[in-house]
């Protein structure tokens, strides 16, 4: 095999989706609270849309990738720098992938609180949540500190474990005989399923152009991945990426779409009996214990199941791979800004990188206490609507005609 046809070959190809999927499929995808959100509360007609958000995403992904190729670039910075009319215009991108950066930060932090709350089998809420995501920071300080090899030796293996723990935690969830579970809970709490949300506009807003729209984050991993590809092979990793991450995804979003309705009915119930007594607790009240239920659904799913070895994995890994991704992002930033933070009158590297750490963390900290939910309702879902401005209507607009004019001046110069 030359090194052209291994430029662009499908097993190539493979490699470079394999960054865009890892992006995508981590915790916080694991944790299903983003699939709840934004594609299975609408019900069953949802699940084709994680197909056309990632297939959006793709499009999006192989025009920034090709006009990275064309214009010799291999990162992000350069790439958006060209792409918008003027250079200083590359900050419009640089804010949303620093906002999406400490939002996933943020929900990993949160995310772990309650992967930790409920596996224990308390409510997380008021004085709770608080005490769970200071426990994880406090866990996070010390990995920091002490554990950043360990973490990024472990990193490969978490990411394969998780996604191997979701995929049969879906097939469980699918195979499960939910109407009698929900029969039998229903008439144990005495409560009716909940309706799915009828909105199909705000469903399609939501579930293809916001969520592609948050997931511009994997933009810069994935040019910088395909800096020895050629444009066939752009191509064709931009394809199976799409495959992959929208069929997962469309997975996920069918299983929990089957749960909702009685997973929104317990976390209802739940939330009431707290609101009336709100020292009520799991074993004066059972109902308590599904408070939270649609934090992390994955969870709950397989705690009603009754699946406990596989409730066990997926804890353990889900806050492993919370952790991974709360560390890893802290390095990301210390790397990122370290440089800025002072240089003249601070001249240790350390000490400057301590004081970004810090900033970054109590930065997460704060946001964490809105809660997983919160925090990919309001921070990734804002972001989104900020992405669809400066990154997708801008990849098209001004994207594709600089792409056009870069392949006629090729052209040009190969016919002289």
């Amino acid at each position: 095999m030359n090194n052209q046809t291994a430029k662009s070959s499908w097993a190539a190809a493979f490699t470079v989706a394999s960054v865009w999927f890892g992006t995508h499929v981590g915790g916080g995808f694991a944790s299903g609270n983003q699939v709840i959100q934004y594609f299975a509360n609408y019900g069953y007609t949802s699940v084709i849309f994680p197909i056309l958000a990632m297939g959006l995403l793709a499009v999006v992904m192989y025009i920034m990738m090709k006009f990275a190729k064309l214009s010799g670039f291999n990162n992000y910075k350069d790439t958006f720098a060209a792409l918008y009319p003027k250079p200083w215009m590359e900050i419009f991108f640089e804010i949303f992938y620093i906002v999406i950066v400490l939002a996933a930060m943020a929900s990993a932090v949160a995310g772990a609180g309650e992967v930790l709350a409920n596996f224990i089998g308390i409510p997380y809420v008021g004085a709770v949540k608080v005490t769970m995501n200071l426990i994880i920071v406090a866990v996070l300080i010390l990995l920091t500190i002490f554990g950043i090899k360990l973490v990024r030796a472990a990193s490969t293996v978490l990411s394969v474990a998780i996604i191997v723990i979701t995929a049969l935690l879906v097939i469980f969830g699918l195979t499960a005989d939910y109407d009698a579970i929900a029969a039998q809970l229903t008439s144990q709490f005495n409560i009716q399923l909940t309706e799915y949300t009828s909105a199909l506009g705000t469903a399609i807003w939501k579930g293809v152009l916001v969520y592609a729209a948050f997931q511009c984050v994997s933009i810069p991993p994935m040019i910088a991945a395909a800096q020895d590809m050629s444009i066939k092979g752009v191509k064709r990793a931009n394809i199976l990426g799409w495959l992959m991450n929208g069929l997962a995804l469309a997975a996920s979003a069918w299983m929990l779409t089957k749960w909702y309705p009685l997973l929104a009915a317990l976390q209802n119930a739940g939330k009431e009996v707290l609101a009336a007594n709100p020292a009520a607790t799991a074993a004066t009240d059972p109902i308590v214990a599904y408070a939270t239920a649609l934090g992390i659904p994955n969870q709950t799913v397989l705690s009603i199941m009754g699946v406990k070895w596989l409730l066990v994995a997926f804890s353990v890994l889900l806050f492993c791979a919370f952790m991974s991704t709360c560390v890893t992002l802290v390095y990301t930033m210390i790397q990122r800004f370290q440089g800025y933070c002072f240089p003249n009158a601070i001249k240790s590297e350390k000490l400057r990188g301590v004081i970004v750490a810090a900033l970054v963390i109590a930065i997460c900290f704060a946001i964490s206490l809105l809660g997983l939910s919160g925090i990919v309702k309001y921070a990734y879902g804002y972001d989104g609507y900020y992405a669809i401005l400066v990154i997708i209507i801008p990849t098209f607009v001004w994207g594709i005609p600089k792409i056009r004019k870069l392949e006629a001046e090729k052209k040009a110069q190969l016919s002289e």
